[in-house]
């Protein structure tokens, strides 16, 4: 990029100049922007550096009442924890001796033992008394229902279900729980309410502090900043219009007008426009870029409408092959010949398909679909394959696997891929591993996970990230669609598909899916 001397009058067109300042301005006019900057900073300095103080002192006040506030918030979720795990305890009583739950007897044993150690910390991490007080009476409540429930499971175990619901009833309901509700309203108050308020108060003594004396100084910076703005402004008021000029035309995507700006400027303003300009031009060959990108794509879609034609000579060219070869003797030299014909023809077929199946809309018809017998059916298309290459198989799917919300269509395809790709990794053999595994999902229904674990060669970090991508492919016999449509269906029927390499060898592919809604609470 040019920037020339060359007068007005002497050219073609008529550039706007980004100008100085006339030669008899005042010295500041002439300054480097440095030098203004550093006289602005100069002027500023005595109000900053009292703010600064007084910044410093609010930071230390502001983290102690912070650090008392967190100590409180802290003490409040634990004893949050403590009063959940009580109740908890509470309902797994009425479920036993009701009958719904035979086993809520252990259960409740459990509650009781991870209710000790939370306890305990929220004990520790108590200093008020009252506090302390509250811990004991609430230990103590506890020991009394922890005796009075076990003597009521030893009665209801012996036969005495009425003798253990009068238990439950005089004792338990009519004694224990007032006083532990009792006891849990006055924690709340003084844990929560008091000390949790307390810090509040701290924080806003500090912001009242604060108020009195940034307000003064503030007002006083801004009388003082306005004064020597307009002594300053002046000084680069002009050229910052010209450059500001220059960024509308590159935000319009006139970038010939832009770059016959002139640069007359002898500060560090000229060199921020020359920069400007560079950068400019960098974003147009980005932008470029971007269109050509959008070509490619369309490009890529004309393919499979172009490839989608390509099937029925293809197949002519395999049948007439095929009857060739059945013609010939066999061992005529030509059968290799007329074998590899139909070996590349199956391979552009293969190709084929697989952009036509990236490239085609999909219908989505999810329906409850048991994930074993999908599996099954997709490892029964590998059985010849699995046997030829020595790959040994190890499929642990599980047998009290919910049922997956999917379409069993699309989901079986991305299996399909997966595993063939899994197997393209061990032309020698191996070790190929699938996993079906039941998991809680974050909206408190439940997912599947299935995990696809190959011994091969793994895939090269630089091409991990990338390898989901339409087209890219490791492979010289690859499309690169295989693991896109994969990904494409799973992400379609709402789950995840993640490819990691495995600590010591080959690769490992985690399909996540959503489980049908009738199977994903468990029943009460």
């Amino acid at each position: 990029m040019t920037y020339s001397n060359t007068p007005r009058h002497a050219r073609g067109g008529a550039p706007r100049a980004l100008t100085g300042f006339p030669s008899g301005a005042h010295s500041l006019h002439v300054m480097t922007f440095r030098k203004k900057l550093l006289l602005a900073f100069s002027v500023m300095i005595v109000p900053l550096g009292i703010i600064g103080a007084q910044t410093l002192w609010n930071v230390r006040q502001e983290r102690v009442a912070l650090q008392t506030l967190e100590e409180s918030l802290a003490r409040a979720r634990v004893f949050a924890d403590v009063e959940s795990v009580i109740y908890r305890k509470l309902r797994k009583v009425r479920d036993y001796l009701t009958g719904w739950d035979p086993q809520a007897n252990d259960e409740f044993e459990r509650l009781d033992a991870l209710l000790h150690p939370r306890l305990a910390e929220w004990r520790q991490s108590s200093v008020d008394p009252d506090d302390l007080r509250l811990a004991g009476a609430l230990e103590s409540l506890d020991v009394q229902t922890d005796t009075v429930v076990r003597r009521a499971f030893a009665l209801y175990r012996g036969g005495n279900r009425a003798e253990a619901s009068r238990l439950i009833q005089r004792e338990l309901n009519g004694q224990i729980l007032p006083a532990l509700d009792s006891t849990i309203k006055s924690i709340y108050t003084t844990s929560r309410t008091h000390n949790i308020a307390r810090a509040f108060r701290n924080l806003q003594a500090t912001e009242r502090s604060t108020t009195m004396v940034l307000i003064p100084i503030i007002l006083s910076s801004v009388v003082f900043g306005a004064l020597f703005a307009v002594l300053i402004a002046r000084a680069f008021a002009r050229p910052v219009a010209g450059l500001t000029t220059m960024m509308e035309l590159v935000g319009r995507g006139e970038f010939d007008q832009a770059r016959a700006v002139e640069i007359r400027s002898r500060d560090e303003l000229g060199g921020l426009a020359r920069e400007f300009l560079a950068m400019a031009e960098r974003l147009r060959r980005a932008h470029e870029g971007i269109i050509q990108a959008e070509k490619l794509a369309s490009l890529g879609q004309m393919s499979a409408a172009v490839a989608h034609g390509l099937r029925n000579p293809l197949a002519s060219i395999r049948a007439a092959t095929q009857l060739v070869l059945h013609q010939l003797p066999a061992r005529s030299p030509q059968r290799e010949h007329l074998q590899a014909v139909i070996a590349e023809v199956d391979r552009l077929e293969k190709r084929i398909a697989h952009l036509l199946d990236f490239t085609k809309p999909v219908a989505f018809s999810p329906v409850a679909e048991p994930l074993s017998p999908l599996v099954d059916r997709v490892l029964a298309v590998f059985s010849e394959k699995l046997a030829r290459q020595g790959i040994d198989l190890k499929a642990d799917l599980g047998s009290d696997l919910p049922d997956a919300w999917v379409d069993a269509v699309q989901i079986e395809q991305a299996v399909l891929e997966v595993i063939s790709n899994a197997l393209d990794a061990m032309p020698r053999g191996g070790a190929l591993a699938l996993s079906a595994t039941r998991i809680a999902a974050p909206d408190g229904g439940a997912s599947l996970r299935v995990t696809v674990r190959d011994t091969g060669e793994g895939i090269p970090a630089s091409a991990l990230a990338r390898v989901s991508e339409p087209f890219f492919t490791t492979k010289a016999d690859g499309t690169g669609l295989g693991l896109a449509i994969a990904k494409r269906f799973v992400e379609q029927n709402a789950g995840s598909l993640t490819i990691v390499n495995g600590e010591r060898e080959g690769t490992v592919v985690t399909i996540t899916l959503p489980a049908s809604v009738t199977d994903a609470v468990p029943a009460a």
